[in-house]
């Protein structure tokens, strides 16, 4: 939708298992973003995703055709939201996140690789 500028970050389940036993037996008090090291556009990941499905591109719609189907929070998500860093979880806890199955290969993943 939009410019598709929303940037979301991702996160492997199992992953989220190891950072929270990770953090509950050697970490500091606080909180720790626990996501990938990549956060994509919506404009990038959603159609690697749709690929990855053997799915259709997903169509473009404006602001307003989001605003009116999904409202307001779907318009920011698709052209506001920010990632978030995994920086402090990676220096204290270790955290090594897996590259997301749907990436692995794909131009979009190489392309934030660098």
């Amino acid at each position: 939708m939009g410019n598709g500028e929303g940037v979301w970050s991702w996160l492997h389940v199992e992953d989220a298992a190891i950072a929270t036993v990770a953090a509950a037996e050697r970490g500091n008090p606080g909180i720790y973003l626990i996501t990938d090291d990549h956060p994509l556009k919506v404009r990038e990941w959603l159609s690697a995703f749709a690929r990855w499905l053997n799915a259709p591109s997903p169509p473009h719609i404006s602001v307003q055709e989001a605003l009116e189907i999904g409202g307001a929070d779907a318009v920011y998500y698709g052209t506001q939201m920010r990632g978030a860093s995994n920086a402090k979880a990676k220096r204290e806890l270790n955290f090594q996140p897996r590259p997301l199955e749907w990436l692995v290969g794909n131009a979009v993943a190489h392309a934030n690789a660098s």
